[in-house]
């Protein structure tokens, strides 16, 4: 069961249904009558291709759900998790997909049977439609080797359903015993990233290309290390300039994030799980996050939501 098909569920459930797994997704709104009427269309490395997905809007309808895959926004976590009761098989697993770090948390606290994993997302995926989603893959300009990447999972079978999920999809998987410091490094390019680009409305390149806004993205990046390093995570030192390092490697000019196209669309943001997320671990754990601060309270006032 993949709940929330945007931009990342939309394209993981079409690569497991490409692949012969019983998928059904959980769907609301134009997205559910749209994958009722037709075909998810998915655009993946330029290639184009038709996948019928089954849509249901209740959980129920689906059977029991062996593996259940939460795609949607952070601020919708808790209800999709509840969601889950009653239609999770026991021993079920269930794996975060999203931004932020308290995701898995939030899951297992609503379901406390099921065995519940966080997995950092990097793949370049654009919801264009309710039934239309492309990724744009990222790769080693040098070797050509896929540089898109799931990573965490965590121990036992959290980490064996990632790394199934991966190999069906054909992403590069990394499976980590404890998945809080894949998801804390993710945090610092969420932070960065997202919190610029919608900030500033600005394309990728418009921003790499800016010494200022560099400035802010790493010193964004640097505070989400030093909250995570004050929790005992093990997050590099350097995660923030490797990050920015790396984005200006295999960053299309024209991308964005998930925050501006949100904003841009009028859509509620995920502020709240993302740099929202850095200003409250900064207070609890006494760490100063002024860049944080700053962005998180414009951001709340350009939140449609």
């Amino acid at each position: 069961m993949v709940v929330g098909p945007g931009a990342i569920g939309g394209f993981v459930a079409a690569r497991l249904a490409d692949a012969g797994w019983p998928v059904a997704v959980l769907a609301r709104g134009a997205t559910l009558e749209a994958l009722r009427a037709g075909p998810m269309r998915l655009t993946d490395d330029g290639r184009e291709r038709a996948v019928p997905l089954r849509a249901v809007a209740d959980v129920r309808k689906a059977g029991e759900v062996d593996l259940a895959l939460v795609c949607v926004k952070s601020f919708d976590t808790a209800a999709a998790a509840r969601g889950l009761r009653g239609a999770l098989a026991p021993g079920g697993v269930v794996l975060s997909l999203q931004n932020g770090v308290d995701n898995p948390a939030v899951i297992a606290r609503e379901l406390p049977g099921a065995a519940v994993g966080g997995v950092a997302v990097y793949l370049g995926c654009q919801r264009l439609a309710p039934d239309h989603v492309i990724r744009r893959p990222s790769r080693n300009p040098s070797t050509g080797r896929l540089r898109d990447l799931l990573a965490g999972g965590g121990a036992g079978a959290p980490g064996r359903a990632l790394a199934a999920v991966a190999d069906a999809i054909g992403v590069p998987s990394r499976v980590d015993d404890d998945p809080a410091g894949a998801l804390w490094t993710k945090l610092v390019a969420n932070v960065a990233l997202n919190t610029v680009t919608a900030l500033g409305r600005a394309r990728v390149g418009r921003v790499l290309a800016d010494p200022r806004a560099v400035g802010l993205m790493l010193a964004l990046g640097e505070e989400v290390v030093a909250v995570a390093r004050a929790a005992g995570v093990p997050v590099a030192s350097d995660a923030a300039r490797a990050y920015v390092a790396d984005a200006r490697r295999r960053l299309p000019a024209d991308g964005g994030s998930s925050t501006l196209f949100d904003l841009e669309a009028g859509r509620r943001l995920e502020r709240d799980a993302l740099v929202g997320a850095v200003v409250r671990e900064g207070e609890r754990l006494g760490v100063p996050v002024p860049a944080s601060r700053a962005c998180d309270a414009l951001l709340r006032l350009l939140d449609p939501g």
